[in-house]
């Protein structure tokens, strides 16, 4: 502690005025090999064309004047990823799976709902505390139930943002080709959200809508990054730089690259024009092109936030984080590729684990840019390595005084912060940093001794990628039933599961163990050689006493009264539904204030959450709807000339989905409807 202290010092960092700015970057679902600086040294031709493909010149320039961290680890789906980084927790410590944001349960008060806890300490307060301006752009996921979830809540002093998975790119609702399922709110509402001193509520503007959907502008006005993009610009201009007490802490949370793959039409025709002009060939794959048209845009944005970093003259004094959640999905319609890293998101190999992370900007010492950082780094670091900048510490002693409470009631108890101190040393350095002697919890299957690493139990997407992916073939055997699809598609809280084919689903039974510094595409298990016999007995040991302390509330389901709350209190829009009491800056509407249709809706709601209907539409709806998704699958070019495909299910209101499951289903359920 004494020598970080002293490191810290050097640099001036116990002094309120040399305090970086930060802006934080979080990509979604970004694939090892969609991006740029993990293509280089290209020998196959197919390596060639998936590098001419992956076009983020700004991203790679900002690589080179900074750290790469090459062995970032975060967690294998976004909501526990988003979550462990906002509360410095390992995802095992704080949300362990993809939680509805409508989900309660009503007897666990702190824990009973989706994302952190309620009573941890969010990032925000920690660096609020430090004298930071904090401000929130974007994808949320970390849960929505409370206001005391929202960034708002968690000491983001503004933020512009959508709370769940994903949404529509063009309308903002969350239909099923954005969530990837029906939920009992028969994904009928916008979710964006507004949040500030003055205002907390549904975004209003004149871009909720996808009246822009079918403009050759580069950057439509209602495309959501856009209007993304517009609101951290707008909080750059109007910070006060010289007010060095008060550094600005900017969290930017893409939407990109999350399904659904939607992109403005001229950057998905700029980006095959690109490559073929270089001498690579036109996209085979349909879903391929959509997807690195999307990066290109996300590689766009950060350099116009960059550009608005140095026009403002705070360019020397930043520190710029560049991560995703997890890694890329490989099914259909994910599209990402982690060539060439085993598996993909859902699975606990590093493909689904490993993500692209840099670190770049003025801040960073001149004798470290340019290099790359091999010491292991959790997402969970970042919350204790801006506790340290802000100088504060990251203890949360809010959780320690509800855990008094807790233990009393027989509920569970919250986990400590995980982020370890002296990380930023470390990276600044080069040293190995302070996970280089003791084993990271990845998840319940999963442990990290490196050069070491456990996997256990089944694993969907336990393949390979080629460098070029997904393409005609992918196709094809997703056309056959032979995958891969969608693992988490759900209807009314309940999953689907197809089979294994369908997911690419293996088993490592026990444990399957990898050299992941001299094997990174986890190729050769040394689980079945004798020389690893100890090693392996004693990683599975460790997992096991690290699953003792895995966090495994009760976290509820979603009452139809959350429906209600969005209808109502969120004027048709996504928003905390308990204890709201003077959150909402508009009244409530009353029932007799909706339109017609959102009677209906309403109405409808009602009907499919009880049990007989609900049952219903559980049995007969996977099959209606897979059979329509499949007419928005991905497309060979090789057999038609590609095109931006409308989506089939965008043009079906959803609502009429279920009304015509349920009255087609069985006579009992018509009736509710």
């Amino acid at each position: 502690m004494a020598k970080s202290l002293l490191f810290f010092c050097a640099l001036g960092l116990a002094s309120a005025k040399s305090k970086p700015h930060i802006l934080f970057l979080l990509a979604d679902d970004l694939g090892w090999a969609n991006i740029g600086y993990h293509r280089t040294g290209a020998q196959t031709e197919d390596e060639k064309q998936g590098a001419l493909e992956v076009q983020t010149p700004v991203i790679d320039q900002l690589v080179a004047e900074g750290v790469a961290l090459d062995r970032h680890y975060a967690y294998r789906i976004c909501g526990p990823a988003r979550s462990a980084l906002l509360s410095g927790r390992q995802a095992p410590h704080v949300l362990v799976k993809n939680v509805a944001v409508t989900a309660q349960n009503r007897a666990d008060p702190v824990s009973g709902y989706a994302g952190i806890p309620r009573n941890m300490t969010g990032m925000g307060v920690k660096v609020k505390e430090g004298g930071y301006r904090t401000h929130y752009t974007g994808k949320w996921d970390a849960g929505m139930a409370t206001p005391e979830h929202t960034p708002f809540g968690r000491g983001f002093e503004t933020s512009f943002l959508y709370f769940q998975h994903a949404n529509d790119y063009w309308n903002k609702k969350t239909g099923i080709q954005a969530t990837g399922e029906i939920t009992p709110c028969l994904n009928a509402f916008h979710d964006l959200m507004i949040e500030n001193a003055t205002y907390r509520g549904p975004y209003k503007g004149a871009d909720l809508t996808d009246a822009c959907k079918h403009s050759y502008e580069p950057t439509p006005s209602c495309y959501e990054e856009k209007m993304f993009e517009d609101h951290s610009l707008e909080i750059i201009k109007n910070h006060n730089a010289s007010d060095v007490e008060h550094p600005l802490f900017l969290f930017h949370a893409f939407h990109l690259l999350h399904t659904p793959l939607q992109v403005p039409r001229y950057y998905y025709d700029q980006i095959e024009k690109d490559v073929i002009s270089k001498g690579g060939k036109s996209f085979d794959s349909e879903n391929r092109r959509l997807l690195m048209a999307m990066t290109k845009y996300m590689d766009d944005t950060i350099g116009n936030l960059t550009k608005a970093l140095k026009a403002k003259g705070m360019w020397d004094n930043t520190l710029v984080v560049f991560t995703t959640d997890n890694g890329g999905p490989i099914y259909v319609p994910g599209s990402a590729n982690n060539y060439p890293l085993r598996g993909g998101k859902y699975s606990d190999f590093d493909g689904g684990v490993r993500t692209a992370t840099f670190i770049s900007g003025g801040y960073v010492p001149a004798e470290r840019r340019g290099k790359v950082h091999e010491g292991i780094v959790s997402v969970s670091d970042w919350y204790t390595i801006f506790s340290e900048l802000a100088g504060v510490d990251p203890t949360d002693t809010q959780a320690e005084k509800a855990n008094v409470w807790l233990k009393e009631k027989g509920l569970s108890q919250l986990a400590p912060v995980d982020g370890k101190k002296g990380q930023l040393e470390a990276i600044f350095s080069g040293s190995p940093g302070p996970r280089a002697t003791e084993p990271l919890f990845l998840s319940g299957n999963a442990l990290l001794d490196f050069p070491y690493k456990l996997v256990t139990g089944k694993q969907v997407y336990m393949v390979h990628t080629g460098p070029v992916f997904p393409n005609c073939s992918t196709i094809s055997s997703v056309k056959a039933g032979k995958g891969p699809d969608f693992i988490d598609f759900a209807v009314l809280e309940k999953k689907i599961d197809l089979g294994d084919s369908h997911y690419w689903r293996g088993d490592c039974g026990e444990g399957c163990l990898f050299n992941v510094q001299e094997d990174p595409s986890e190729s050769i298990d040394l689980s079945k050689k004798p020389e690893h016999a100890d090693r392996l007995q004693k990683m599975i040991a460790t997992l096991a006493e690290y699953n003792k302390t895995l966090f495994l509330p009760e976290r509820g389901e979603t009452h139809i009264q959350a429906c209600y709350s969005a209808m109502l209190n969120g004027h048709g829009t996504f928003g905390p539904f308990v204890s709201i009491e003077g959150y909402y800056s508009d009244q409530p509407r009353m029932f007799e204030d909706l339109s017609s249709h959102e009677k209906l809706q309403m109405a409808i709601m009602g009907a499919v959450s009880l049990g007989p209907v609900k049952k219903v539409i559980q049995e007969v709806a996977p099959k209606i709807i897979l059979k329509q998704l499949e007419k928005k699958g991905d497309v060979c070019c090789t057999e038609e000339s590609c095109k931006i495909v409308e989506e089939v299910l965008g043009e079906l209101d959803d609502l009429e989905l279920v009304r015509n499951i349920s009255q087609l289903a069985r006579p009992q359920a018509s009736v509710y409807v």
